[in-house]
């Protein structure tokens, strides 16, 4: 078994979910054994992606087993119930979305899947990636191979040092099939000469393509090579183990061996991967939490810089108080969650709003001439008002929510239930939102009480 990740994500819901679901495969012949959906809604996840207005708006690949391996459906919802802990901890189901559909039309097991770049935790619509770039990402795909081979008890995936990486252009389109063939001619060459000892290293590599292919060498890099076949105007590069500067012929030969014999783990080896698993999964739980789970923080007031606003003189029925611009913080979270419901209930998307820098600023200097003065016995009052508004918010938004359940549990065709179901997923994205500063404005309520008791005395 073994994860890949597809070079896509950029196009329209429609696009991956339709070939998921297509009784096609992707060079048009019909399929042997029809797609089966085996976790999520195709629709839902439809909705969601073309709901996302960034650029990059999916992830998809497929977990793919060998012909030899031949996995339950018990196992398969095993084995995605595990991808879905170890790419997207800390986060229930309902706090992102993602399709997983049974391809077994080419003899094998494949477990096709989409995963939105969206997260419902936060109630802002942030960008999540299950596959973002760096080596600690690798490390966690392959630790995640590792450990699931291991406890369904198959072998090990070891990569070939003989094989030539190829790029998704070169293997996925017909303008890259010369590049492709020539570039597995002179591959396919240069190993019988490194099998025979006539190529030891790179340096007599690079020159055996100068001087026997015609091959100019523009550029040696520490895992690759530039070559410039006779009559092209660009250079290709080459990768792979056999072209890196550092490479020993010798030992890649005896890998190469080892390769075609099934390897498993050791119970020491198995449980190092484990450790490892667990490690990286946890830094990425931690900082799931951090950017989706964790409430806004404001910055203290001692750290805010000094308004350049001059204030009206302070008069004897006036005490300066250190009311902090959470109130006013709040109050427009509110308001923006309620925007936000009235466009879900209208059945418009969630547009952001980018406000002009000198907007920007006029707002906050507005917010700290209503939070620096405030007669001192309106406090109390303030702090309550804010809470009752914020509940308010919330009993207004779960009937939304309560009306939604009601219409998934209705509908009558699928494409209803889909909109219910998206609608639900974002009202309950709000409801999260506005909770956090529920949680916020009672905090606020308690330590104003607290500190009014300790002047008291």
């Amino acid at each position: 078994m073994i994860v890949r990740i597809f070079n896509a994500g950029i196009s329209t819901g429609e696009s991956p979910v339709n070939y998921l679901l297509s009784e096609r495969d992707h060079a048009g012949e019909q399929r042997a054994v029809m797609p089966f959906v085996l976790s999520g809604n195709p629709d839902t996840t439809i909705a969601v992606i073309n709901s996302i207005q960034r650029k990059h708006k999916y992830v998809s690949g497929a977990i793919a087993f060998r012909d030899t391996e031949r996995p339950t459906r018990e196992q398969l919802h095993g084995v995605i119930r595990t991808f879905k802990e170890t790419f997207c901890p800390g986060l229930s189901g309902d706090q992102f979305n993602s399709l997983f559909v049974l391809h077994e039309d080419k003899g094998n097991t494949e477990v096709h899947f989409v995963v939105p770049m969206i997260e419902f935790a936060s109630g802002r619509g942030k960008r999540m990636n299950i596959h973002p770039p760096g080596g600690q990402n690798v490390r966690l795909y392959e630790a995640f191979t590792q450990v699931m081979n291991h406890r369904l008890g198959y072998a090990q995936v070891i990569a070939d040092p003989l094989k030539l990486a190829m790029s998704g252009f070169e293997r996925r389109t017909k303008v890259g099939q010369r590049d492709r063939d020539n570039k597995l001619f002179l591959h396919k060459r240069l190993t019988r000469m490194i099998r025979s000892g006539e190529v030891a290293s790179r340096d007599q590599l690079c020159h055996v393509l100068s001087e026997e292919f015609g091959v100019e060498i523009t550029r040696q890099g520490r895992d690759y090579i530039s070559a410039k076949f006779p009559g092209d105007a660009k250079a290709k590069r080459f990768r792979g183990p056999f072209y890196r500067a550092d490479a020993d012929y010798g030992r890649l030969l005896q890998q190469a061996q080892e390769v075609k014999q099934d390897r498993y783990l050791s119970p020491a080896e198995y449980e190092q991967a484990r450790t490892t698993l667990g490690a990286l999964v946890e830094v990425r739980r931690q900082f799931n939490v951090q950017a989706y789970l964790s409430p806004r923080r404001l910055r203290p007031a001692s750290s805010r810089p000094v308004p350049r606003t001059t204030y009206k003189p302070i008069t004897k029925t006036q005490k300066e108080i250190s009311m902090k611009p959470e109130v006013a913080a709040i109050k427009q979270i509110v308001r923006d969650a309620m925007e936000a419901v009235g466009l879900i209930r209208a059945g418009r998307p969630l547009a952001t709003i980018r406000r002009s820098k000198a907007d920007v600023l006029t707002s906050m200097r507005s917010i700290r001439e209503r939070a620096v003065y405030q007669p001192d016995e309106d406090r109390a009052h303030t702090d309550m008002d804010l809470v009752h508004e914020v509940e308010g918010a919330l009993g207004a938004i779960q009937s939304d929510i309560n009306g939604a359940t009601s219409d998934v549990n209705h509908a009558k065709t699928s494409g209803e239930r889909s909109r219910a179901e998206l609608r639900l997923i974002r009202l309950t994205a709000q409801k999260r939102r506005l909770q956090m500063q529920l949680e916020q404005a009672r905090v606020r309520q308690l330590n104003n009480i607290a500190r009014n008791k300790l002047l008291s005395r």
